[in-house]
């Protein structure tokens, strides 16, 4: 081979290399607008040095361990990498419990035709390839001891411990991990900050490829994917649900997380750890593919009977893990869909699993004995809902009164749309004002005919329009 071609050689397989730019932070997301949406956060150090990927959420009802990675999808490092999965199995999380469609944690083994988490399991294989070390965040069973002390602390417990799936491994490249000391060094520097020693972690190896192991299902586990089949160390980190306070919990994940950070090499730059209650300001939704409106918590939204509803974006004090549930219909993270409402139901906001906002949606029945009295030039009209009144244009109009199912006394406001009948003090209500037909706003007039504008007289709730009549504009006589 010449040195030409051995330059040219080398310069293609360094452009196959993945693009590594220091002290930036990526975003992904993966299988959107589904149940099982996957976000994928890759942070760079200002300066090189190993990956180590963070998992939780593998088990939905394990708030400790997911709440405790998302922490880290806003991280800056000054050295080092992070791949962070916070919310590993998002349907499970939703439905706050632990294997809503079996357990994800034993699907790392094979993959399971028509299983809906077998794509997600893929995806999440993939990144760990891209790793140096994993480390998948957990809630566990009482607390872990290797001694029997009593039910609650026992070696078949899983809480407030370091687990691996052997002591050493040895790798087919040659290299030797030792997965106790380093998993030791973390639990000396975690535990020496927790005042409380029935909350201590201690180090648990499952023993898992032996014969007589007690953890054999682990060897369908994330970690031991990582261990056997990728040749890199994995390590699962367990607070114990005993631990009322999942807040506590969490804040004992990070003192993990970041242990093992500095057990690797991986140096932090601006470390943040607080929760904050999770609160809805407001939701966007579109009707029937209109513009969205922003409806707060516990406001009511007013539609017809099979209106299309939509939430296209939720406000809250959170940018991650929040969905949209519209009960009864839909999945479970039912943001971005539209979706035909035939009953009343209600729109329940969520952060992970916990509800942080509600909007009540009704579905007015059909409006039977319903009437518009509209005068025009001095004679009076009742109009159905969805029924027009043609009058020439340059006619007045009055609205005199709605009658809805056989009452006035329904709190609708009756609006003229392209007419104001109060321009400092604008607020919807048309009725009984004299509406010359030649003034009015140009940009609500919509096509019905040759030479006719219609224009829309809506009976509104909150905004939403509940039922329709037209007036149909003809051009004047010559």
């Amino acid at each position: 081979m010449t040195c030409c071609a051995k330059a040219i050689l080398a310069a293609v397989s360094i452009s196959l290399l993945p693009l590594m730019v220091y002290g930036a932070q990526t975003h992904e997301v993966f299988f959107q607008g589904t149940d099982h949406r996957l976000d994928v956060y890759r942070i760079n150090g200002e300066e090189p040095g190993p990956t180590l990927m963070i998992m939780g959420g593998i088990q939905g009802d394990e708030p400790g361990g997911y709440l405790a990675a998302d922490l880290y999808a806003d991280m800056s490092l000054k050295r080092g990498n992070l791949i962070v999965v916070p919310r590993a199995n998002l349907y499970s999380i939703m439905m706050n419990k632990r294997a809503p469609n079996g357990d994800m944690n034993r699907k790392f083994a094979e993959a399971q035709p028509f299983d809906p988490d077998s794509e997600v399991v893929k995806k999440i294989k993939e990144f760990m390839d891209e790793a140096d070390y994993f480390l998948n965040l957990h809630d566990g069973s009482g607390f872990y001891h290797p001694d029997y002390i009593d039910h609650m602390r026992n070696p078949k417990r899983f809480g407030q411990c370091i687990i691996t799936d052997t002591d050493r491994y040895l790798a087919p490249g040659g290299e030797t991990y030792d997965l106790q000391g380093m998993s030791e060094r973390v639990i000396a520097q975690v535990n020496t900050a927790i005042h409380e020693k029935g909350y201590h972690f201690h180090y648990n190896n499952h023993r898992t490829s032996a014969t007589d192991s007690i953890h054999k299902e682990q060897r369908k586990s994330a970690t031991y994917y990582m261990l056997t089949k990728l040749h890199k160390p994995a390590f699962a980190s367990e607070t114990s649900k005993s631990i009322r306070d999942f807040r506590d919990r969490v804040v004992f994940q990070t003192m993990v997380v970041n242990a093992f950070m500095k057990e690797f090499g991986i140096v932090p730059a601006q470390p943040s750890i607080y929760i904050e209650p999770p609160k809805m300001e407001y939701a966007l939704i579109s009707l029937n593919n209109g513009p969205p409106i922003a409806v707060r918590d516990q406001e009511q939204l007013v539609i017809n009977q099979g209106d299309t509803v939509r939430v296209t974006d939720i406000k809250s004090n959170y940018k991650r893990g929040v969905v949209a549930d519209i009960k009864r219909y839909g999945n479970i993270n039912d943001t971005g869909r539209e979706l035909a409402i035939t009953e009343s139901t209600t729109i329940e906001i969520r952060k992970d699993m916990f509800p942080c906002g509600q909007v009540f949606v009704e579905v007015m029945p059909p409006a039977r004995n319903t009437w518009l009295i509209v005068e025009a030039n001095g004679v009076c009209y009742a109009l159905e809902p969805e029924e027009s009144l043609s009058v020439e244009k340059g006619s007045v109009l009055v609205i005199k009164e709605l009658i809805y199912r056989g009452s006035t006394n329904h709190g609708f406001v009756v609006n003229f749309k392209g007419f104001v009948s109060n321009w400092t003090d604008n607020t919807g209500e048309d009725r009984g004002y004299e509406i010359h037909t030649g003034r009015l706003l140009g940009r609500y007039a919509e096509p019905a005919g040759a030479g006719t504008d219609r224009y829309r007289i809506s009976a509104m709730r909150h905004n939403t329009p509940v039922v329709n009549f037209y007036v149909d504009l003809k051009a004047s006589r010559p």
